[in-house]
């Protein structure tokens, strides 16, 4: 790497610091570009070399948020025997949950509420996509894991929404033949994962839910336990929507 481009990275790097700590004490409304430029010793100008505008530092912040979620976690799954399906779904659970506490204003922009006249573009797709693929990938390892196994059905009603995500499963090299419901069960893990994780965050579990550490686990171990009682089709349903 070139000192321009060195010299750059790390401007790069102290931009979306400063952007992080208006955020934090100012919401959305304290990303200003002259404010910024002088929590930055710059002028205007040299700032707008490096970013044209709010909307432009929104999508760097985002994707530099998803894109350390991900790293952190691959990092850790990646540390679990590939044969232990349910200690890896577990760290997977477990470090969005560290890292959330360790991140919670980059948590709060790519999970929370929305910023005003901001709509993310499309190249926040595959930043954003790290932690569900992590699950997909279990999920698919089970499925090739099942044996004999048949699949529960998955619900008609959402069948044109389940095909969607199992066509984007299968485009990221996962099982071609994965049944609906196993992706039904994943989705809906991954909406308890950060529905939980955002209500923590928020302190919506006050005067209830006070060890949240064993409560994430718990709610892992029991959507894990839903995606293979799913695809191993080892209970009893009752009164299937087929």
């Amino acid at each position: 790497m070139t000192a321009r481009a060195e010299a750059r990275d790390a401007f790069r790097r102290r931009l979306i610091d400063a952007a992080y700590t208006r955020l934090a004490t100012e919401g959305a409304a304290g990303l200003r570009m002259r404010q910024l430029a002088r929590d930055l010793n710059v002028t205007p100008g040299a700032l707008y070399r490096y970013v044209s505008g709010r909307d432009e530092l929104l999508t760097i912040l985002v994707i530099d948020a998803y894109e350390s979620l991900a790293e952190t976690v691959r990092r850790a799954e990646a540390g679990v025997p590939r044969t232990e399906l349910e200690r890896r779904w577990l760290t997977v659970w477990v470090t969005v949950r560290e890292w959330a506490l360790a991140h919670r204003n980059e948590y709060q922009l790519i999970y929370g509420t929305p910023v005003p006249g901001y709509e993310a573009p499309a190249e926040t797709i595959a930043p954003a996509s790290g932690v569900t693929l992590l699950l997909a990938q279990i999920s698919s390892d089970l499925w090739t894991a099942r044996g004999n196994g048949a699949a529960d059905p998955a619900p008609v009603s959402l069948a044109e929404d389940l095909s969607r995500i199992a066509a984007w499963v299968v485009a990221h090299g996962m099982s071609v033949d994965a049944p609906g419901a196993m992706v039904l069960a994943t989705v809906e893990a991954w909406t308890t994962l950060l529905g939980a994780v955002g209500l923590e965050l928020g302190g919506h579990f006050r005067g209830s839910i006070h060890n949240n550490a064993a409560y994430i686990e718990l709610l892992a171990r029991r959507s894990y336990a839903a995606l293979r009682a799913t695809i191993l089709n080892d209970r009893v349903r009752e009164g299937a929507d087929v």
